[in-house]
């Protein structure tokens, strides 16, 4: 699953869960992957509180705003969105949904004219051998389809309009 952690300087961090393993009550390990990095780390629940290891020996705390939706790391405080990252988030029309990465369009899951909801799934996109759901930001109606089924698309690429 992709996750875009952005910054109120609109600086993100994006990466993936390639792998997630229950090690015991309350202790997990995951293995995050970008394209120029992968890291294992250790996730532990102790009274309430959580922990984060690289190294399995040195342990430190880790503080969450909102579960699911905020995260705090030393000095900053990251927005988390999993799986999608709201089009025209920091800049640009929210109207638009605009490729982050290079991928290839597997499904469509909406048609012009039709109706759509903020949150609501418009097209899955295979990037980095991940199937990524793009969602709309906003509520209105979808004014242009400019991608095709199997289509291979470079970053920055305009998939699809909505109309407010």
């Amino acid at each position: 699953m992709r996750y875009y952690l952005i910054n109120s300087d609109s600086e993100e961090v994006i990466f993936d869960i390639s792998e997630t393993k229950k090690i015991g009550f309350g202790h997990y390990q995951y293995v995050l992957q970008s394209e120029n990095y992968q890291k294992t780390i250790q996730i532990k629940k102790l009274a309430g509180k959580f922990y984060l290891s690289e190294d399995k020996k040195s342990w430190r705390k880790i503080n969450s705003l909102e579960l699911d939706t905020d995260l705090a790391h030393k000095s900053q405080a990251y927005k988390v969105y999993r799986g999608f990252k709201p089009s025209g988030l920091f800049s640009g029309d929210a109207g638009t949904l605009v490729t982050q990465m290079p991928g290839k369009v597997v499904k469509i899951l909406c048609k012009v004219g039709d109706k759509v909801a903020a949150g609501e799934t418009l097209l899955i996109l295979e990037a980095m051998k991940m199937e990524n759901e793009i969602k709309s930001s906003i509520e209105g109606v979808i004014k242009s389809i400019n991608v095709e089924e199997g289509q291979a698309l470079d970053s920055g690429q305009l998939m699809i309009e909505i109309e407010a």
